[in-house]
């Protein structure tokens, strides 16, 4: 049976392959049918949905989403986009996650999608994070990195993650480091903002992109808290 991956990634040919020896779903309900399908192929249902859904060659075939149980590839995508961002690794598993940040860069519409959806994606994982679920907190931790390092994020989101009170999340993942890797915010846009904590400031520093002109010129704001004032006193 194709895995997730050979789903998602599978030209038309492929596909059409495929689906050929699929046996027609006899269910009339909407989510039984994509059961009865997913079952066939060994996958679950938001598996079959997200793997199909974010496969770009999916567009025009026509017979293959009525197998499944869809008229248009709209109708699947507002069903993609409900299960991508709602699932916190409880039927994608963390490696479909990956394949499907990395997948984005053969086509730049799934591409948007799938930035569109992150924020709310990482809104609700974040909320069973805070659980202490240590499977949960890995999976998370992989998919920061696949996020950024699949090159899929622009600077909106990145000065969204930067603004939200979740600086205790971005330390456990590190995110900060890859948003400076990634160079897609310049360092003193970081450095001078507010939202970043006196650790992400010495990160920051620690990475050899703020001259000392810009620590001097920090310590000259005097509503910088006390902490940060230390901590620019003692990079000097």
């Amino acid at each position: 049976m194709p895995s997730f991956r050979d789903v998602l990634t599978a030209p038309e040919e492929q596909l059409v392959n495929v689906f050929y020896r699929i046996k027609p779903p006899t269910e009339a309900d909407f989510i039984k049918k994509i059961n009865q399908v997913a079952t066939q192929l060994e996958l679950n249902h938001a598996q079959l949905v997200c793997a199909l859904g974010f496969n770009k060659h999916m567009r025009d075939l026509t017979d293959i989403l009525s197998v499944v149980g869809f008229s248009s590839f709209k109708l699947l995508g507002y069903r993609r986009d409900e299960l991508f961002s709602t699932d916190a690794y409880d039927q994608l598993e963390i490696d479909n996650v990956v394949d499907i940040y990395a997948e984005h860069i053969e086509d730049s519409e799934t591409s948007a999608q799938i930035l569109e959806l992150t924020p709310k994606r990482l809104g609700n994982i974040e909320e069973k994070v805070l659980e202490n679920d240590p499977a949960v907190v890995i999976s998370y931790k992989m998919e920061i990195h696949a996020i950024y390092t699949g090159g899929i994020v622009n600077e909106d989101f990145v000065t969204q993650r930067l603004s939200a009170p979740i600086g205790d999340l971005r330390a456990m993942t590190d995110e900060l480091a890859l948003i400076i890797d990634m160079d897609i915010v310049p360092p003193s846009n970081l450095f001078f903002s507010d939202d970043l904590s006196p650790a992400e400031k010495q990160i920051l520093i620690d990475s050899g992109k703020i001259e000392k002109t810009m620590i001097e010129n920090r310590l000259a704001n005097m509503d910088i808290s006390e902490d940060e004032r230390q901590m620019l006193e003692d990079a000097l």
